[in-house]
């Protein structure tokens, strides 16, 4: 789970969700759970950045990560062109209001995991804020 909180421009929270996915595809991690609710002093990026930031994803995921992304309704209702670009380009990506939606959507296919079910924000391997020291991997995360 990567959970972004704080004060964080655009351009970080795409970096740090490019990391996550990597993250997930190097590690042979089929699905993540994104929690933005966290997230403050953020203005809704102009449409060239929403289109960027949906390709690069979607280009890093590969088809190989499904993503779960739990946002503020602004968020959400702002997102609808970067989940049409990520689909477009074959991503499974979904935005949700509440973290048991989501979750409910990342585990359908495959039944329930275990290893996610416990997850919040804060949890290992993901909880991230800008304050945080890089790990061995470049990904921010939380004691």
């Amino acid at each position: 789970m990567l959970c972004i909180t704080g004060r964080v421009p655009f351009n970080e929270v795409i970096e740090l969700m490019s990391r996550a996915v990597l993250r997930c595809r190097r590690q042979n991690i089929k699905k993540l759970m994104v929690d933005s609710t966290g997230l403050t002093g953020f203005h809704p990026p102009g449409m060239s950045e929403r289109y960027n930031f949906a390709e690069r994803i979607a280009s890093e995921a590969r088809l190989l990560v499904k993503i779960a992304h739990v946002a503020s309704p602004a968020w959400v209702r702002s997102g609808k062109f970067s989940l049409t670009v990520a689909k477009n380009r074959g991503l499974d990506i979904e935005n949700f209001l509440s973290e048991p939606e989501a979750l409910k959507w990342l585990l359908a296919e495959t039944g329930r995991d275990q290893t996610m079910s416990n997850l919040h924000c804060g949890s290992p391997p993901f909880g991230v804020s800008p304050m945080s020291e890089p790990d061995d991997s470049g990904t921010r995360t939380t004691a």
